[in-house]
């Protein structure tokens, strides 16, 4: 089955329209009859497909379907800014595994610096990724995907919890400050986790996210990939807070 967030207004008109209306016809090729999953982002309904055409789809609602796929605390990830095509791939699985929020951000070892012209292109680029995701993973909300970031520029202060995965924690051993993080979380918390870019993290970058109320992370005894670490976050957090009962 497949999911479709749409506007109020497509909603109440019983509507899917754009992109959604053109993949319906052209790539699911459906005929009519099909049941789909349809949510204003506040609230899902299961609805049966009508008519089709390549710019607009009609549907009947059959039934409010209740239930919250949500993480049980607010995750926001701040991506060090990785090279090639990362960002897209960390943000659809970020996506898949529940953060509330995504935040690229440019840090002293991000190595690619995107002209000014094309970062409006790259954020609806992004936005869009992460809504198939949250489309395809059954999640009751689209992740917010902020404007991309300067790290000395974020307000970091509105989070109950910061976790920074460090590698060099795991270098020295270090192998609590994770999981003692993590069994303490309590539903409804916000919770910052930011990962540095292919480089790492930055001397002077660690002493200012100290001061900020970091607490430095190995993410278990091996030193994982920047685009990897954001997975094992998540899995971690999913897993204590609705598995581990």
């Amino acid at each position: 089955m497949q999911k479709y967030f749409i506007s109020k207004e497509d909603l109440l008109a019983n509507k899917i329209k754009g992109s959604d209306a053109y993949q319906i016809a052209t790539v699911l090729r459906f005929r009519g009859g099909e049941t789909i999953m349809v949510s204003d982002l506040e609230k899902n309904y299961l609805a049966k497909v009508k008519n089709i055409t390549k710019d607009e789809v009609s549907f009947e609602i059959l039934e409010e379907k209740a239930g919250d796929m949500e993480l049980p605390v607010f995750v926001s990830i701040y991506q060090g800014y990785p090279k090639s095509d990362k960002m897209e791939e960390i943000i659809k699985h970020a996506t898949e595994l529940g953060a509330s929020k995504i935040v690229p951000t440019f840090m002293k070892r991000s190595v690619v610096k995107l002209e000014e012209k094309k970062i409006d292109s790259k954020l609806e680029r992004f936005k869009k990724i992460a809504k198939e995701a949250a489309e395809q993973s059954f999640r009751s909300k689209i992740p917010t995907i902020d404007e991309i970031s300067y790290l000395k520029n974020i307000d970091f202060s509105s989070y109950d919890v910061k976790i920074l995965c460090y590698e060099e924690n795991a270098k020295n051993g270090e192998l609590t400050n994770f999981k003692n993080i993590v069994s303490n979380l309590k539903q409804g918390q916000n919770v910052c986790v930011l990962i540095g870019p292919e480089g790492g993290i930055d001397d002077s970058e660690l002493d200012y996210l100290l001061n900020k109320g970091f607490i430095p992370c190995a993410l278990g005894k091996r030193i994982l990939r920047t685009e990897t670490a954001v997975f094992y976050v998540l899995s971690s957090i999913s897993y204590e807070m609705e598995l581990k009962k």
